[in-house]
């Protein structure tokens, strides 16, 4: 019995043309969406305000970039740093399509080449979403001191219902503290590494941990802490180019966004968290901005900011990519 041969190199070209097929779709999908509405609404940007906003994003996505070389750097699977970045990029269209395994998928090529443990890649994977939600949270927790006080005290009430204003408030106060507390805490490889081997368990993956240290894991998820406060400040601006929201409200704002990603990436079946985010991000907006019109714009805004520029990161991308390979053909050629 003859056996059939597999051309790789030809699965991979038409796998790659599937994906890119299926991103186009959502994509048309959602901008068709989008568009419609932004038709309707009434509004005038400050462009210089928003130009500056977006450049806070491009710098978010490009230092997320580096961080996933840097997980892979500390999990000994990592390529060159431009393949990396490059790579990661190009995963962002996996975004667009419903479920997160498409990020994955368009990550993995690059790093079989180089003939890494895909393995070791998945687990690298998990510990960058981990710490995505991980910063976000923190993020969130941070900007929880800094609500509105009307918020804060109907929040308070709540926890505590039969408490007097002040007591209330401390109470609330001393629960963030020690939620605070709690997140170092849990961030402990211990602790992650004991959910990540049940998983394993579950999938039938025996190899399901992160083997950094904790002053290694306090110190990369402090880093995308930073990088959300970059992201935060670039969705502040974003609003602030729409609405005039004071600067005491920034670290608000950026704590709504951090908030609305969480959401979002745990909303698996969405095409990227889609009207998940954009809800939260207009029920929070309404605490510190009056006019409905204004949160509508600003949500819908929002979704266009990020998808734009990242499409714009992808192009460059891109484009680099293609320069570099021409030179590496042209540099054989004259050898």
């Amino acid at each position: 019995m003859n056996k059939i041969k597999i051309d790789k190199a030809l699965i991979m070209k038409v796998l790659k043309i599937a994906f890119l097929v299926l991103v186009a779709f959502f994509l048309i999908r959602y901008f068709k969406r989008n568009i419609k509405e932004i038709r309707e609404l009434d509004f005038k940007p400050n462009w210089g305000v928003f130009a500056l906003s977006m450049l806070f994003y491009f710098v978010y996505k490009v230092t997320l970039a580096s961080l996933w070389h840097y997980i892979t750097y500390l999990n000994d699977s990592s390529i060159a740093y431009k393949d990396a970045v490059v790579g990661y990029l190009y995963s962002i269209l996996g975004k667009y399509i419903p479920g997160k395994v498409f990020m994955l998928a368009a990550r993995l090529p690059a790093y079989e080449k180089e003939g890494v443990n895909l393995g070791k890649v998945t687990i690298c994977f998990f510990l960058e979403n981990i710490c995505t939600l991980l910063g976000a949270a923190f993020l969130f927790l941070v900007s929880l001191f800094f609500f509105p006080r009307t918020a804060l005290m109907d929040l308070a009430h709540k926890i505590v219902p039969n408490a007097s204003e002040e007591t209330a408030l401390y109470i609330f106060i001393g629960m963030l503290v020690l939620l605070i507390i709690a997140f170092f805490i849990c961030i402990n490889p211990a602790i992650i590494n004991f959910f990540l081997r049940n998983f394993g368990k579950i999938i039938k993956k025996q190899d399901m941990e992160i083997p950094i240290t904790y002053p290694q894991m306090i110190k990369v998820v402090l880093l995308f802490i930073a990088n959300w406060i970059v992201v935060g400040a670039g969705f502040y601006l974003l609003v602030r180019s729409i609405y005039p929201v004071p600067l005491s409200e920034a670290l608000y704002c950026a704590g709504i966004y951090g908030i609305s990603a969480i959401i979002g990436i745990l909303a698996i079946f969405t095409v990227s968290g889609l009207g998940v985010r954009e809800g939260i991000i207009g029920v929070c907006l309404a605490l510190i901005i009056p006019s409905e019109p204004t949160i509508v714009i600003i949500s819908v805004i929002s979704r266009l900011w990020a998808t734009v520029a990242e499409l714009i990161l992808i192009a460059i991308a891109a484009i680099i990519n293609n320069f570099v390979l021409k030179n590496k053909d042209n540099k054989k050629q004259k050898k």
